[in-house]
């Protein structure tokens, strides 16, 4: 099959996109990096900046339902310009903050920023290319726009030891806005036509499309897209592979970035999978299985090498990079009028199920240790937990109608 060729105009915009993306990488990777700087800055207490970083998170939660309504209506040209701008003016605040509570307004702003970013790259991908190259861009996306996160983390703390604070987060400001006037003058102008006849267009609201069973199939399964992976990557992979696997700090981050880098590369090859395969939903099924299955052999093995866990947890983080052609099944699902709100329904359950995920998996390993289990026999049951749950899950999705299906 030969590649198709892309015109001028659909490069600048999977440019747009995969900047876009990047943006958002950077600033979830980065507190990791600025986290001990300001807790002896400004003195805070653990708790403290755990409030401060995760103030983003839910501000992309409480945002994202009207983002949601203003992309069908105005169109992600005016929204998403909007919402990069609301970054620039968080992350200049955040430059120059010489207090606790300019931080937490700049990390409000920040998250708020943040909560059309993923709907609206779904709808300039939908209008500027091909429903069978919807994953392949999205996939492109997910790759070339996860080197934000890569330098949100190593290279950030590189630079914030020879560059000052105010410096570095200064430039961070100011090429986000010049990204908000880049896509302010490339996007197409105009809110999503209707290409199809449906009668919930009219209507348009979240819940006709909670009352659609394909898209709640699909909406089901978004649940354990996200949260997995960042329950691992960004916080209890870390403390497994020490207290487990015996692995030390240093190495035990050497790999949770290669586990970062492995769903770079996943995003390119599940994108390539979607436009080559015969069917999407086969392609998430296969994944969906092959990722709980992974996480209950974590369970069900005792005394596996350090190596052998490492390779079931790569494996699982790298197929569950199958939200790239659960997003191009969901794009097939809905009238494209009603595309930003569907898109903002799977970012907003993929994402609120980030923190349920990381405190039940904390909550699993308590309750193992008060039942008197070993370290590693808490983390096996927490593991197989979250691998019955995946595969729950998918099981509901395995009731959709394939994409293809809606041609």
């Amino acid at each position: 099959m030969s590649s198709p060729r892309y015109n001028s105009h659909q490069i600048i915009v999977l440019l747009i996109c995969v900047g876009i993306f990047a943006l958002g990488q950077f600033h979830r990777a980065s507190g990791g990096v600025f986290t001990p700087i300001l807790m002896d800055r400004f003195a805070l207490s653990a708790a403290t900046i755990g409030g401060l970083v995760s103030a983003m998170f839910f501000a992309t939660i409480l945002a994202q339902v009207p983002f949601g309504v203003a992309l069908d209506k105005k169109g992600p040209r005016p929204v998403l310009s909007l919402c990069i701008l609301i970054i620039a003016v968080g992350t200049a605040i955040f430059a120059f903050a010489d207090s606790f509570d300019a931080m937490f307004l700049s990390r409000v702003l920040i998250g708020i920023g943040s909560a059309a970013m993923g709907a609206a790259t779904h709808l300039i991908i939908a209008r500027n290319f091909t429903g069978s190259d919807f994953g392949y861009i999205s996939g492109l996306v997910v790759t070339l726009g996860g080197i934000g996160g890569l330098i949100g983390t190593y290279p950030l703390a590189f630079v914030l030891e020879r560059v000052s604070w105010s410096v570095v987060f200064a430039t961070v400001a100011a090429t986000t806005l010049l990204l908000s006037v880049v896509v302010f003058g490339s996007v197409r102008r105009g809110a999503p036509e209707t290409v199809e006849s449906d009668p919930d267009v009219g209507k348009q609201g979240f819940l006709t499309l909670l009352s659609r069973p394909e898209f709640l199939r699909i909406l089901v399964l978004g649940a354990v897209t996200y949260a997995p992976i960042t329950t691992i990557t960004g916080l209890w992979g870390g403390p497994y592979l020490q207290d487990v696997t015996g692995l030390s700090a240093e190495q035990a981050g050497a790999v949770l970035l290669l586990f970062f880098s492995a769903t770079i590369v996943a995003g390119y090859v599940f994108g390539l999978l979607d436009r080559r395969a015969k069917s999407r939903k086969r392609i998430v099924l296969v994944a969906v299985g092959l990722s709980g299955f992974m996480l209950i052999l974590l369970a069900g093995l005792n005394g596996l090498s350090a190596q052998t866990s490492i390779a079931l947890l790569l494996a699982m983080v790298f197929l569950q990079q199958f939200y790239v052609p659960l997003g191009a099944h969901m794009r097939r699902a809905v009238p494209d009028r009603m595309l930003g709100r569907a898109s903002t329904l799977l970012s907003l359950v993929s994402v609120a199920a980030i923190p349920a995920m990381q405190l039940g998996f904390g909550g699993v390993l308590d309750l193992a240790a008060s039942m008197g289990f070993g370290i590693e026999a808490q983390y096996r049951l927490a593991f197989g937990l979250m691998g019955i749950l995946i595969l729950l899950c998918g099981s509901v999705y395995a009731f959709a109608q394939d994409a293809d299906d809606f041609e």
